[in-house]
């Protein structure tokens, strides 16, 4: 898989995806089990739409759905979704993450002593990168802040899904295609706003 960076936020664990499957065959997917169960999800009329169709694979590639997901989130970062908006039906990719009190400019950090976000205590995170919690000790007043940054992507070029699927197989292809896409995607528009936001440019507007 691709290594985690400050720009990195969703990866692709096709590997483990393909290490997990039942049979051992080279086209076994524990992605594609998860994908056949929830077909029945995905209306009719969106399985040729490749905004639709994108939205509905990523949802089933991510957790709660997969846990661990065929899509991987950043340990730092809550929550990576891509959804349709509710006035005009664009693709939105929709990032929710912690902030810390340190990564905001020095004249907007909180003007009083409060608890902040905690990474956890026994977490083992050799590129960096880990959960963040509330406190544990809940004694003291916690302030306790997140970001959601949502960016249209109108100017992806989205796989276009074949609509129906006679064997299982091409579902995959057409779901792991478009995944690989909005990946690509998410980490290039996306990973340089929140690096300003979380990262080491925290503060940094």
């Amino acid at each position: 898989m691709t290594t985690w960076s400050g720009t990195t936020l969703v990866r692709v664990a096709d590997d483990y995806d393909r290490e997990m499957g039942d049979s051992g065959a080279p086209l076994d997917s524990r992605f594609g089990r998860y994908l056949a169960q929830r077909l029945d999800d995905l209306w009719e009329e969106d399985r040729n739409d490749p905004k639709a169709f994108l939205a509905w694979a990523w949802h089933v590639a991510t957790p709660p759905i997969m846990s661990p997901g065929y899509v991987r989130i950043r340990p730092d970062v809550t929550s990576v979704r891509l959804i349709q908006s509710d006035y005009d039906r664009r693709l939105l990719v929709q990032i929710e993450t912690p902030v810390q009190h340190g990564q905001l400019a020095q004249g907007v950090r909180p003007p009083y002593a409060v608890r902040d976000w905690q990474a956890e205590r026994y977490a083992y995170a050799s590129d960096g990168y880990s959960a963040l919690h509330a406190p544990e000790d809940e004694s003291r007043p916690a302030l306790l802040l997140s970001a959601t940054l949502r960016l249209p992507a109108d100017d992806w070029q989205l796989h276009e899904p074949a609509g129906k699927w006679p064997v299982e197989e091409l579902l995959i292809d057409d779901a792991k295609q478009a995944i690989a896409v909005a990946v690509k995607h998410i980490n290039a528009t996306a990973g340089p706003q929140i690096a300003q936001l979380v990262g080491s440019e925290g503060g940094h507007w």
